[in-house]
């Protein structure tokens, strides 16, 4: 197990301080200002008679719910570029043969691979979040509530075990395809079919069984997209931060529901329980894969 930390260490310091993540922090960083400044430009029009009033209080709670579709899009991109060379980019350089020729085991290199990824998703996602959430904090003046600090906490642990579902699929594909170039080619194809043909197909087969005004619509649309990890992620979203409704930009006076945070986790689960169960087959698949194949 000391071997596992060693080399994940290794492999975190690599992940940090390589120019992929960091652009990947200071994007992810700016896109998450836009839809901030957007609802509080909205929530100020609102007001126009008292241009300098304080944000309503569930401002914060709003801005989550309205950053998760935005989360859903960057988790997804951080897991595939973090996983799509992660072993087909070693054996192309010949390092992956270096590794393997000193007494390490297989199983140390894949795991550590993976608890490095994990840390490195784990602080991006702290740092972007933080930065943003303590910057609306310091210039709007609006302090979170202890339960919407606890419902972001718990969505943000959902966003790093999203992250990692993807990052699992493309270490797969990774370890699977011999170059980096057919690894990145099957995963983004993978990831865009999820993202947008899946939903598009769901809509579709939907309404050739009903209308979209009949009480079945939504249930066969939904278990189409189920096959898709977004769908399960923004369920979770919606389960953990959905309680602050909104309306186009408006922030709603009255919560969607009263489920407290408990009974939302609790609808959540399956979800969370579908991510957990595809992110560990992904990774076992690319374990006993790399763990089995000839290195050359």
């Amino acid at each position: 197990m000391a071997d596992v930390f060693t080399y994940a260490s290794k492999e975190f310091s690599d992940i940090v301080r390589s120019r992929r993540f960091i652009v990947l922090i200071v994007v992810f960083g700016l896109i998450m200002i836009i839809p901030v400044i957007t609802i509080y430009v909205q929530v100020s029009k609102e007001t126009p008679s008292h241009p300098r009033a304080p944000m309503p209080q569930k401002f914060l709670g709003v801005m989550a719910y309205t950053l998760s579709g935005t989360l859903s899009l960057f988790a997804s991109v951080m897991g595939l570029a973090l996983g799509y060379d992660a072993i087909s980019g070693e054996r192309e350089n010949g390092t992956l043969k270096t590794i393997l020729a000193q007494p390490i085991f297989r199983e140390t290199v894949i795991n550590g691979k993976f608890l490095a990824a994990a840390s490195a998703v784990f602080l991006a996602i702290l740092i972007t979040s933080t930065a943003t959430v303590g910057a609306s904090t310091i210039i709007i003046g609006v302090t979170p509530t202890p339960e919407e600090t606890l419902r972001m906490a718990l969505f943000l642990i959902i966003s790093i075990i999203f992250t990692m579902t993807y990052f699992s699929i493309s270490t797969f594909f990774s370890t699977v395809l011999k170059k980096t170039s057919h690894s990145i080619i099957v995963s983004v194809t993978l990831w865009a079919m999820f993202q947008f043909v899946i939903p598009v197909i769901a809509l579709l087969i939907a309404l050739t069984i009903a209308t979209p005004d009949a009480p079945e619509f939504i249930a066969n649309a939904e278990t189409i997209s189920s096959l898709s990890p977004e769908y399960h992620f923004t369920k979770i979203g919606e389960y953990l931060l959905a309680l602050y409704a909104v309306e186009g930009l408006s922030i709603s006076q009255q919560p969607r529901n009263g489920a407290s945070i408990t009974s939302s986790l609790m609808y959540a689960g399956p979800n969370i329980l579908v991510l957990v169960i595809v992110t560990f087959l992904f990774f076992t698949f690319a374990y006993m894969t790399f763990t089995r194949q000839e290195i050359r």
